[in-house]
C-alpha cells in the first residue's frame, strides 16, 4: 500500500472510530497472524503463555539462541495487524542482507489481552511470557525487547515491575533469579519505539505535531483515559513511571537501551522524557548504554510505515530504520 494512502487510511480509522469498532474491524490478533503466515508460507507457530490468555507467536522458525521479542502497539486498544507483524522480519530481512545471511535470530511476539482489560493484565501475561521463555532455555542476554508506542509501555511496566515490584503479580524472571542466588543475567537489549507515558495526559507535543501525525492527539488522549480509567491510583506509577527513581537499577535488567520517535509525532515528547529520567541517574556508560534517536521529520512508528511502504528508490530503508538494525546486529554481537 502507498505510504501516503496507508497514513490516512490509518488516521482516519483512528480517529472515527470507538475501540470495540476497531477491534470488530480488525479481527482477532491470532486470526490476523495465521493469515499473514498463510501468506508468507510461514508455518504458523502459536503457544499458550501457562497461567494467562496471552499467547506467544513465532514469525520465524522458533531458535532459543538469539530472540528478538516483540510487543506490538495499538494503544492497548488494537490488535495485532499486519504491519506490526511484517516490522521485526523486515528489520530481520534488512540485516540478512546486511551480513550475507550470517547473522540470523529468531522472532517471537506476545499477543496479549487487549481493552476493555487494563493493568495489571496484561504485564502479568508479558511476565509470564518472558518467564516461560527463559525457563525454556532462552538466555536473557540473547533476548533483545522490542515495543512500540502501547508495547513499549509494556516494556517499560515490567522494567517498574523488576525494579520494585507490583504486589500480587506474578514476579519478574530477573527478581525470581536473585531470589534462588543465581548471579544474575541482564537482557541483551531493549528497544523502544515511540514508547507512550503520558496515557491519558497530553505532552507539548502533542499539539505541536497533531497536524503532521496520523496518530493525532484526540485518540492519544482518549485512549489513555479509556486506559487509565480501569488503573487502581496505587498502580499509577508502574503504568506512568514519569520519576527519574523509578528506573534507578536499570543497568542490572539491561546494559543497551535504544529510544525512538520522530521530530513530527506527538509522543515525542514521552521518547525525550523517557530519556531525560534516566539520563537524570547518571548511570555509567559502561553500565547503561542508552541512546536517543530523534528521526528529523518522522512520525508515529516511522520505521514500522517504513518497512511496510518503503520510500528509497528499489524499495531501501530509511536511514532510521537501518540504524535500527545496526543496532540490533551490535547488541547480538555483544552478547555471543
Amino acid at each position: 500500500m502507498n505510504r501516503v494512502v496507508a497514513e490516512a487510511v490509518s488516521g482516519f480509522l483512528i480517529a472515527n472510530c470507538s475501540p470495540r469498532q476497531l477491534q470488530y474491524f480488525l479481527g482477532p490478533s491470532i486470526e490476523r497472524y495465521v493469515q499473514w503466515a498463510k501468506k508468507n508460507a510461514i508455518q504458523p507457530v502459536i503457544e499458550n503463555v501457562l497461567g494467562s490468555n496471552a499467547k506467544v507467536v513465532w514469525l520465524t522458525e522458533k531458535r532459543t539462541d538469539r530472540v528478538l521479542f516483540f510487543v506490538h502497539g495499538g494503544g492497548y486498544m488494537t490488535p495485532f495487524v499486519d504491519n506490526m507483524i511484517e516490522y521485526c522480519p523486515g528489520l530481520r530481512k534488512a540485516l540478512l542482507k546486511q551480513t550475507g545471511g550470517e547473522q540470523d535470530f529468531g522472532i517471537a511476539a506476545l499477543v496479549y489481552t487487549i481493552y476493555p482489560a487494563t493493568f495489571p493484565t496484561q504485564l502479568t501475561e508479558f511476565t509470564l511470557a518472558l518467564t516461560q521463555m527463559i525457563t525454556s532455555g532462552v538466555s536473557p542476554e540473547n533476548i533483545i525487547l522490542i515495543g512500540d508506542s502501547a508495547g513499549a509501555n509494556l516494556i517499560i511496566q515490567l522494567i517498574t515491575h523488576t525494579l520494585r515490584p507490583v504486589p500480587d503479580i506474578p514476579p519478574s524472571p530477573f527478581v525470581a533469579i536473585d531470589v534462588i542466588d543465581v548471579p544474575r543475567r541482564r537482557l541483551g537489549g531493549i528497544i523502544l519505539v515511540s514508547p507512550w507515558i503520558s496515557l491519558g495526559t497530553p505532552a507539548p507535543s502533542y499539539a505541536q505535531n497533531t497536524k503532521y501525525d496520523f496518530l493525532t492527539a484526540g485518540p492519544l488522549t482518549r485512549w489513555g483515559s479509556y486506559y487509565m480509567n480501569g488503573v487502581e491510583p496505587s498502580h499509577v506509577p508502574w503504568v506512568k513511571p514519569l520519576s527519574s527513581s523509578l528506573y534507578k537499577g536499570i543497568e542490572m535488567l539491561v546494559s543497551r537501551v535504544l529510544i525512538t520517535a520522530g521530530s513530527r509525532e506527538c509522543l515525542r515528547d514521552d521518547a525525550i522524557n523517557l530519556f531525560g529520567m534516566v539520563e537524570e541517574l547518571q548511570i555509567p556508560q559502561e553500565k547503561l548504554d542508552i541512546t536517543l534517536d530523534i528521526e528529523e521529520g518522522g512520525i508515529h512508528e516511522d520505521a514500522i510505515l517504513d518497512i511496510e511502504s518503503p520510500q528509497k528508490p528499489g524499495g531501501g530503508l530509511s536511514e532510521a530504520t537501518m540504524r535500527q538494525v545496526h543496532w540490533i546486529r551490535e547488541a547480538f554481537e555483544a552478547a555471543s
